[in-house]
């Protein structure tokens, strides 16, 4: 894993987009995650030099590859066996390759509000048809150790699982 560089601007940029944005349709947080995973494109595009795109299908090309960014917030720093997902409703995507990362705060309340964010970790990526054939299928109300259950169909896979750099 590695951390991910951001700064201040990063964090302004992706608070602007996420209010402008406001509820992504089939969104699993109601819009609440768009903060997060905006910051996480940003600083994935920052670190591999490349444009922020904001394709439908992906968001970013890294010497010729569609790259979808998915982004899970966390209060820990996220571990090996920890997982990693693709909502069931975002299958419609087409990229060749995913990028997960893991935001680390300092706290989550019990409203699911994460706040003073410390981490951008990048867990690794995954080639979007190895992803499917290797990974999980938990239905909506599967339970997700220790203290969760999806809330949708999700496709699962753990951070140790995942390739450490771009194949």
């Amino acid at each position: 894993m590695q951390s991910l560089k951001f700064n201040q601007k990063m964090i302004d940029q992706a608070s602007q987009w996420a209010s402008d944005l406001g509820e992504i349709k089939n969104s699993i947080t109601k819009g609440r995650g768009n903060h997060a995973g905006r910051l996480g494109e940003l600083a994935l595009a920052k670190h591999l030099g490349v444009e922020l795109l904001d394709h439908k299908d992906y968001d970013l090309i890294y010497e010729g590859q569609k790259i979808e960014v998915k982004t899970k917030r966390r209060a820990v720093q996220p571990q090996p066996n920890y997982t990693v997902n693709i909502a069931a409703t975002s299958r419609h995507q087409k990229p060749d390759i995913y990028a997960f990362l893991s935001m680390e705060y300092s706290d989550r309340d019990s409203g699911g509000n994460y706040s003073d964010l410390l981490h951008i970790w990048l867990c690794g990526y995954k080639n979007a048809e190895q992803f499917f054939e290797e990974s999980s299928f938990w239905p909506k109300g599967h339970p997700d150790p220790p203290a969760f259950t999806t809330h949708r169909d999700m496709y699962v896979m753990k951070i140790k699982d995942l390739d450490e750099r771009l194949q």
